[in-house]
């Protein structure tokens, strides 16, 4: 939908103009580009569960971080 043309003539009536296709690529390869630096900004988990990553189960003494065999609280 963005890679229609630029030029109002050409377009089908009742649809707006878009960005063109050249605009339409360099805006993609930006999102793209966008999307690894955020990639290589998270973690490796080595075998951790995410809460084992964030600490967020750290001064909950009652709740174990990963239930086991149907019980979810340490007893």
């Amino acid at each position: 939908y963005a890679a229609q043309s630029k030029d109002p003539t050409l377009t089908d009536k009742g649809y707006p103009t878009g960005i063109g296709i050249k605009n339409s690529l360099i805006m993609l390869g930006v999102i793209n580009f966008a999307g690894m630096l955020f990639t290589l900004f998270v973690p490796e988990s080595k075998g951790k569960s995410l809460e084992e990553l964030t600490g967020e189960n750290e001064g909950e003494g009652d709740i174990e971080a990963t239930p086991q065999e149907g019980s979810r609280f340490r007893n």
